[in-house]
């Protein structure tokens, strides 16, 4: 059986077979087929319109190729236009460089007229406005809801993608560049991946695996058990699993007259949120004001929302199945994400068994009328779960924790530089004794992440190993360990990755040579050429 750390395997075998039976009226695609209907041919297919996806196109658009973009959603940006808009950036701030920073982050700045260059805090509707406008002058064929299920909508040809299936036929390319969160073009492909956590002694990382003995522990909760508490989890420190962190809608909230209440979801359950009763009644806190803060603002009068309290946003555990489920499979628990999410903001603007003075305040607040208007999930709210981790490929170079500090902080072949410390939301949630929860998945056991050094990211992180697919880059499920992946996993860098790996297409379409035989010296050349900076 393969390892399930290690995996070739793309979603379950009923899934694929369902998947099979959808597409029943069209053309196999098997590997080595290339007599199958094609629609269309571009030099290069970027599946995910993220900013990584966008960022790819505009570098293939620079070197004169043609390139058509597929977005499994009904939205591009990825989560910078669906919600997630206090931007992370890296600690010494010149490592944000390229067209991540003078096309997008510039032009928001821009957009705003402020008097420093770069913006990055912004309103959701601004991300989209420069997303759409990018990808308008990458000259890139868009199409939304064109999701990949599985090897039947992929052609292969020896170690080479020849077409994805589109809603509109077989689309043809010579490059392939999988920017999408879920990392299902990579996946169906055959490219080898992890989800989860590896062991300590995969890579020897002293901040692998299961964590029990640095977990964050808070209280007093009464009862201590129910939704979304999970069981008290079983191994040794360091064991490996396939848990992966929390994920959360980044939802944006405003005080303006013009907001919309919060609504009442379908299936909302006020005992969902008895330990966050709780924890508020512990902490004393006062109403939905005090939960936003001052730190979360952004322009137009809107205000950021995170994970928040030890019990907030986030919802450990609903997040393990989505990494390798199948869409509809996804689509459930994108749903009870957003259902845990809206029901919270009911809640505390409703409970009768909270103090009228806190329903008042939260009621203060609601959704901005001007963003999300054609959401899935409702207007105001965010259309893009915030998938903090899910794939990652098993590639040329796998980024270890050892990558992130000297003096393995510098890379010959590097493509982008990063500093930022390793990030771990919740895995899970469990009781601890009688009043006591334990939130693991923390490196420190605090609130603070551990620090790293500032360092590179190599251009072998970025494609699959010699002997696998050679025509294909991934920026947002690059390779490296569940460690690793936890400092560079921001949308900058992942910007940045994506103009590597455009740059790496259009070397590969232009010497006709697989990804891997690339040149370092003129990759180099071309990423400066309009401004990364490979070393600080």
């Amino acid at each position: 059986m393969t390892p399930p750390m290690e995996r070739r395997r793309f979603l379950t075998a009923a899934a694929t077979a369902a998947t099979a039976g959808a597409l029943a009226a069209a053309p196999a695609a098997r590997a080595g087929t290339t007599a199958v209907p094609r629609a269309e041919s571009y030099d290069a297919v970027v599946y995910g319109a993220t900013l990584a996806g966008i960022m790819a196109a505009l570098r293939l658009s620079r070197r004169g190729y043609t390139t058509c973009v597929l977005e499994p959603t009904n939205h591009i940006g990825g989560v910078v236009s669906g919600g997630l808009v206090k931007t992370d950036i890296p600690n010494t701030i010149g490592a944000l460089a390229g067209l991540t920073r003078t096309s997008f982050f510039d032009a928001i700045g821009a957009h705003y007229g402020v008097g420093s260059p770069a913006q990055y805090r912004f309103e959701p509707k601004v991300a989209r406005l420069i997303a759409r406008r990018l990808l308008d002058e990458a000259g890139a064929v868009i199409r939304k809801n064109q999701r990949i299920n599985g090897p039947a909508d992929l052609t292969l040809n020896g170690r080479r993608i020849e077409s994805v299936r589109s809603s509109a036929g077989w689309v043809t390319a010579r490059f392939f560049i999988d920017a999408s969160y879920e990392g299902d073009l990579m996946a169906a492909a055959g490219v080898p991946y992890h989800v989860g956590r590896e062991s300590s002694a995969t890579y020897d990382e002293s901040y692998a695996g299961f964590r029990p003995n640095s977990v964050l522990r808070r209280g007093l909760f009464n009862p201590n058990t129910g939704y979304p508490v999970g069981p008290v989890p079983t191994g040794a420190e360091g064991d490996a699993d396939e848990k992966v962190q929390a994920y959360n809608f980044r939802g944006v909230l405003t005080q303006a007259a013009d907001r919309l209440p919060f609504p009442r979801p379908e299936g909302y359950d006020p005992a969902d949120y008895t330990h966050l009763r709780s924890l508020l009644e512990y902490r004393g806190i006062t109403g939905m004001t005090q939960m936003v803060g001052t730190t979360a603002a952004i322009p137009g009068g809107k205000h950021q929302t995170n994970q928040g309290l030890f019990i907030g946003y986030d919802l450990p555990g609903a997040s393990w199945e989505y990494p390798d489920g199948s869409w509809a499979r996804r689509e459930e628990i994108i749903a009870q994400q957003a259902r845990w999410h809206q029901g919270m903001q009911y809640w505390l603007a409703n409970d009768p068994s909270l103090p009228e003075s806190f329903r008042a305040d939260t009621a203060t607040w609601g959704l901005p009328a001007d963003e999300f208007t054609d959401s899935p999930h409702g207007a105001g709210f965010p259309h893009q779960l915030y998938i903090r981790e899910g794939r990652r490929m098993k590639g040329a170079h796998v980024l270890t924790q050892h990558d992130l500090f000297a003096p393995n902080n510098t890379k010959s072949t590097s493509v982008a530089c990063w500093q930022y410390g390793l990030d771990c939301h919740t895995v899970q949630l469990y009781p601890d004794g009688t009043r006591y929860l334990i939130g693991e998945g923390s490196l420190t056991g605090e609130e603070g992440n551990v620090l790293v050094d500032l360092y590179q990211i190599p251009a072998e992180s970025l494609f699959p190993s010699s002997g696998s697919i050679d025509n294909l880059t991934v920026p947002i499920c690059f390779s490296a360990s569940h460690v690793a992946y936890l400092s560079p996993r921001m949308e900058p860098n992942y910007g940045m990755l994506g103009e590597a790996a455009g740059e790496l297409a259009a070397q590969s379409i232009a010497r006709n040579q697989p990804v891997q035989s690339y040149r370092y010296a003129d990759l180099a050349a071309s990423l400066e050429e309009f401004g990364s900076v490979l070393a600080t």
